[in-house]
């Protein structure tokens, strides 16, 4: 699909220390959004396109600038098309899918490869591989995995920079609810099974009962 001088350009962005947006989940999501989109009216070149550069810029999660990441992102990727062949109305198409893809951004997908694009991200932050990557997170920003006294935080707030536990509630359990296609949904409903089995498992492998 890409020239190779192309192709190694855009991976070269990815050579970074954080796992959870590295060349790994890029081909996830890549490949996602390639099983998304059968039976759908689908522009492939912009899709797959956006699915390879659409964490081109990669701003850490505890940054106070994390939104501004797909903008960054879909601007880097208008440059580097613009070396290529690629038409003005595909550069400018594959740059608004790429801004739009971004949970923290919270943009209404405007296309069918923007839905697919949202949809293929956010499945990647969810099910055995969304543990993984979670875990992962936790770590870089440097927090608990879960508060001691009160891990399922039932007397205190949230606060999922400081225990990784509670991102579970705060986001990734909300993730399926944002899914646009039925496609998406359907996988999407295999993976939160999964991370309510996780949950179900931590739970009894952290709660002690004292024995009175």
């Amino acid at each position: 699909m890409f020239k190779k001088e192309l192709l190694d350009k855009i991976r070269s962005y990815y050579d970074h220390d954080d796992p959870s947006h590295d060349w790994s989940h890029v081909i996830r999501v890549a490949n996602l959004c390639e099983k998304l989109s059968h039976g759908q009216e689908v522009n492939l070149r912009v899709l797959n396109t956006s699915a390879y550069l659409h964490d081109i810029i990669n701003i850490p999660k505890n940054s106070e600038h994390r939104s501004k990441a797909s903008a960054l992102a879909a601007q880097k990727a208008k440059s580097l098309l613009s070396e290529y062949n690629y038409t003005d109305n595909e550069v400018e198409h594959i740059a608004q899918v790429i801004l739009e893809h971004s949970y923290s951004a919270n943009l209404k997908a405007s296309s069918i490869e923007s839905e697919i694009l949202q949809d293929a991200d956010k499945l990647d932050a969810m099910g055995a591989i969304g543990v993984m990557r979670w875990a992962s997170c936790g770590t870089k920003m440097k927090s608990k995995y879960y508060h001691l006294d009160d891990p399922w935080a039932q007397d205190r707030s949230l606060d999922d920079k400081r225990y990784s536990l509670d991102h579970f509630e705060k986001k990734l359990l909300k993730l399926n609810d944002r899914l646009n296609t039925q496609a998406g949904k359907e996988e999407g409903m295999r993976r939160l099974a999964f991370f309510h089995a996780f949950l179900d498992q931590l739970k009894t492998e952290i709660t002690y009962k004292r024995n009175n």
